[in-house]
């Protein structure tokens, strides 16, 4: 059962990102996977979670989100309403969450609506900005401030001004707005936010984390996309997409990244119809290659349903004796 909270704030999500004209997935809400939703807008893909609070996110999720972020080639995007002991979020402000980018819906609707980029990040030290330290520099001897001067007004040191025009450290909000105020000029740098988002950092495997295959169908799917050289997989813990797989040899100029869900042992209809038409959805939206597999051999061949082709287990068997023998 979704909370109605829950379903209200998606919504209001929702709203935004469809008045900006982004095509978006099914929702995913109640899976309590790595991410609710995928949207596109011309070369733009976000992968985005929604959570009331993102203090409740597990290093497990953000892990599988920055990882599928990185092959779909997309943005991985926190939406959340409030932070730990339940303080709301800072409209305005970008915050962090395991190097992932985490916003309020407000801010996600001046970015995407009103085209206003956030100028506030937060940090373990308060609220910060970005400056324009050529800007600082050529506004602070227009008005006749040296360092020193310039300092000693707004209560830091020589040595900090210095780094502020060189762009080695940023300014605390509060010593950002006393600066703009005495020089009467905005100096703060918006935050592109989707370029930082690129900025993601290495990805080291949680300890926690402990989603390789179980099954002797999903060995049996993993070996199959090993023989394909299908080789950087990723095998999801709550999503639907259970194993995200693609080509690494970069010299065959091979992108093809395939889904697959639904590996299951006694596949109901109900649970493959709706596994197909999640499956189809998020990879028509993020531009990859559907596939359901199923332990059941009562499959008709070649079924596909939705543009999702469904395969038994004893089909992709004699898929993958095949491209051994041709290998």
């Amino acid at each position: 059962m979704i909370n109605e909270e829950l379903q209200q704030f998606y919504q209001e999500i929702t709203s935004i990102l469809e008045n900006s004209q982004f095509q978006l997935s099914t929702p995913l809400l109640g899976f309590g996977g790595c991410f609710d939703l995928v949207a596109k807008k011309q070369n733009l893909l976000l992968l985005i979670k929604i959570v009331l609070n993102i203090d409740s996110l597990r290093e497990e999720q953000t892990f599988e989100l920055r990882k599928l972020s990185i092959m779909l080639e997309g943005f991985p995007l926190i939406v959340g309403k409030r932070i730990r002991n339940n303080v709301d979020i800072e409209d305005g402000v970008v915050y962090t969450r395991y190097e992932i980018p985490a916003v309020s819906v407000a801010t996600l609707h001046n970015l995407l609506i009103n085209h206003l980029p956030p100028l506030i990040y937060a940090c373990r030290g308060g609220f910060k900005v970005k400056f324009d330290g050529a800007l600082l520099k050529e506004k602070r001897l227009a008005k006749n401030y040296s360092m020193g001067n310039l300092a000693q007004e707004i209560g830091v040191s020589k040595r900090t001004i210095y780094e502020y025009e060189h762009g080695t450290v940023d300014v605390s909000l509060e010593t950002a707005l006393k600066i703009e105020e005495i020089l009467d000029e905005p100096l703060t740098i918006a935050i592109n936010l989707f370029e930082d988002m690129k900025r993601i950092g290495s990805l080291t495997t949680p300890t926690s984390l402990n989603n390789r295959p179980k099954s002797d169908i999903e060995r049996e799917v993993k070996e199959h996309f090993d023989t394909l050289g299908l080789t950087d997989q990723l095998w999801t813990k709550k999503i639907p997409i259970r194993v995200l797989a693609r080509c690494l040899d970069t010299e065959k100029g091979d992108k093809s990244t395939t889904t697959v869900t639904g590996i299951s042992e006694e596949p109901t209809k109900e649970d493959v119809v709706k596994k197909v038409r999640v499956t189809y959805n998020i990879s028509k939206i993020a531009e990859v290659d559907p596939l359901l597999i199923i332990g059941s051999s009562d499959t008709p061949n070649k079924l596909n349903v939705d543009g999702v082709p469904i395969l038994s287990i004893d089909e992709l068997l004699k898929k993958k004796k095949k491209s051994k023998k041709t290998a």
